[in-house]
């Protein structure tokens, strides 16, 4: 089977076998540089670790269970471990206690990968007796104390197989992991697991490719401008110039403007807030003690920290939580999350192959939602007409169609809308009126963007992504006028 990877660069094998017979056997794969850990019993145990020398790797320690690197790439730094998961589970947690401590100390991106000879949950096993939940606690805590996922991968994830009496089990051993700050640094990395050969345990080939180009994201209105009057000046500056044809024009302009003022004024509330706790730092040394410089700078710290905790907020859609507590971390480390999980390095097509490239990804994506939408043939109109019978009256339906006038206090628009209506509201109001009137939607006003959620841990396949739309909020106005009319109507017109 021909396979679309980048060629390895690292290779870790469990070795089995004294140095000398592994030194033996590797000096033919032409790898530059290599490290070996001798089996502390016999048939299993043993690592080795090899790598080309365009990697810049530093061995940090070596044990029976890990090899822990250091590699610089492009100037940054990140840490791999690679691990054998001992088959005892008392030594095996100790590996995890101590490779949570050393983490925990280093606070930088950290890649895993090997035989874990563990589990996460019950799914990740096949044949056999049940394992009890209490059995899945030591893995998953490691997990949760490293900030660790999985990455993303394609092929059939049960890497090991054995006879465990009379029956055949299939495990999930093997798997590489990361925490957010690596994801970040290798938003497309995945993992292949490969077939079975000559071995109990399937290869796992794990793929960075960190020059991947990024692309530009969509443009969303920053909530720490709402109370910034230059911006509201700008708004409403850029939405009452131009010969502007309809609101939508208005809307790209203003999306326009706003990106080249952030990109200029180079928006960062995290530097701000290292100055203003330098200024503090300075005032409260200072022997004049200026208390009125003091509750100055103070007063900025404050707001400095409750714009940056608002965006983090903003990012993490972790509405439920409110501002005030210093949560910007915690709303942080969820977006990092939410990025990571959301993100798409690898799906299987309608074969089950695997694929990688950002174009063929779309069109796996494009071509399965055709196929479910896509009419089945049939001339039904006949059996619908006959089935269905008019409920609305013609009071009702001019009800329903009635010219909407401004709206009150109860609109829950969105945050560049609501906190610049003043501005914006006249003629986005009568637009939304001629719609009403002329019955036609103004143009691109129903562009919507189609986000797809995972529906369930390491998703594969489109059908285990849930496709939700994001429509702009001025299509939503008319939408939710539509919705709230017709709402009292259902129990009636619905059998």
């Amino acid at each position: 089977m021909k396979r679309d990877i980048s060629p390895d660069i690292l290779f870790l094998m469990e070795t089995k076998n004294p140095d000398s017979f592994v030194a033996k056997k590797t000096d033919k794969l032409k790898y530059e540089n290599r490290v070996l850990v001798t089996p502390v019993g016999h048939g299993a145990g043993g690592l080795a670790l090899l790598w080309k020398q365009e990697i810049n790797l530093q061995i940090i320690s070596t044990s029976a269970n890990c090899i822990d690197t250091c590699i610089i790439f492009e100037g940054k730094k990140n840490f791999a471990s690679f691990v054998y998961g001992d088959t005892d589970r008392n030594r095996r947690k100790e590996l995890w206690d101590q490779l949570i401590d050393v983490n925990a100390a280093r606070e930088a991106p950290w890649f895993l990968t090997g035989d874990f000879n563990d589990l996460l949950n019950n799914a990740e096993k096949d044949g056999g007796v049940t394992r009890s939940e209490a059995s899945f606690t030591d893995l998953r805590t490691f997990f949760s104390e490293g900030d660790l996922f999985d990455l993303q991968y394609s092929g059939d994830f049960l890497s090991w197989r054995g006879k465990r009496g009379d029956d055949l089990v299939r495990c999930r051993l093997d798997r590489a992991v990361a925490n957010s700050d690596w994801a970040e640094l290798f938003p497309t990395a995945r993992s292949l697991y490969l077939a079975f050969e000559g071995s109990n345990h399937k290869p796992l080939l794990s793929c960075f490719e960190p020059e991947k180009r990024k692309r530009r994201g969509l443009f969303r209105y920053d909530r720490r401008l709402k109370n910034n009057p230059e911006v509201k000046d700008l708004v409403a500056k850029t939405w009452k110039s131009g010969s502007f044809r309809t609101v939508n024009d208005r809307i790209s302009a203003m999306r326009s403007v706003l990106i080249g003022w952030s990109r200029q004024h180079a928006l960062n509330s995290r530097a701000r807030i290292k100055e203003k706790k330098y200024q503090l730092d300075q005032a409260l040394t200072d022997p004049v003690n200026d208390t009125e410089l003091i509750t100055k700078v103070t007063k900025e710290l404050d707001e400095a920290y409750a714009a940056e905790e608002s965006y983090w907020q903003q990012r993490s859609r972790q509405l439920w939580l409110s501002l005030g507590d210093r949560n910007t971390g915690y709303f942080h480390a969820v977006s990092k999350n939410r990025k990571r999980v959301n993100a798409f390095s690898v799906i299987e097509n309608s074969e089950g192959e695997p694929v990688y490239q950002e174009d063929q990804i779309g069109r796996v994506i494009v071509d399965y939602f055709q196929r479910l939408f896509t009419s089945m043939g049939g001339d039904r109109e006949e059996t619908v007409n006959y089935a269905l019978s008019p409920m609305i009256t013609a009071e009702t339906n001019e009800e329903l169609i009635r010219i909407p006038q401004s709206p009150g206090t109860g609109w829950l628009l969105g945050q560049l809308f609501h906190t610049n209506w003043e501005n914006i509201g006249a003629e986005i109001v009568k637009e939304i009126q001629e719609f009403f009137v002329t019955d036609k939607l103004p143009d691109k006003i129903n562009e919507t963007h189609i986000r797809l959620i995972p529906k369930i841990q390491s998703p594969k396949t489109v059908a285990e992504y849930r496709p939700i739309a994001l429509c702009n909020v001025y299509y939503k106005i008319i939408s939710k006028i539509l919705t709230k009319r017709l709402q009292p109507l259902l129990s009636g017109i619905i059998s």
